[in-house]
């Protein structure tokens, strides 16, 4: 209980545009989530593509990307959001700017891993850069 409402003072003392991220960040990330569990990862791609579907293209400045990183990773822990629920809302937020890629590894060392993470020209966004072993596997553009 002392986490809730530690979590909450430190929501009450934000900026309104930072609790306004927030919440946007935090019903994305659960939206993802739920779909997630709910459908298969087919029918949730199909969804999803549709969701992120965009004709325009913009450069999104970086102090944007670094804030909506700045609450997902804010959110991510209490909604217990891994890399690719955090990958997915990353790329969701940046659907406008066409540099954007979301990329899936897997590796296979004692277990098998999956790893998700977002690429801007080359530059890891969110979900930090796995090592060398990781294969990738899928590309989202």
């Amino acid at each position: 209980m002392k986490n809730w409402r530690k979590r909450l003072r430190l929501f009450v003392y934000l900026p309104l545009a930072d609790k306004l991220l927030v919440l946007q960040t935090m019903a994305v990330v659960a939206a993802v989530r739920i779909g997630l569990k709910l459908l298969s990862f087919q029918q949730f791609r199909k969804v999803y593509a549709i969701l992120i579907t965009t004709k325009k293209s913009v450069t999104t400045p970086d102090k944007s990307i670094d804030r909506k990183v700045w609450a997902i990773q804010k959110v991510s822990g209490t909604l217990s959001a891994v890399c690719l629920p955090q990958a997915l809302a990353l790329t969701y937020f940046l659907r406008k700017d066409k540099g954007v890629e979301l990329i899936v590894g897997v590796q296979k060392k004692e277990a098998f891993e999956a790893h998700a993470w977002v690429e801007k020209s080359g530059k890891v966004l969110i979900g930090e850069l796995p090592d060398s072993s990781f294969k990738q596997i899928w590309v989202w553009q």
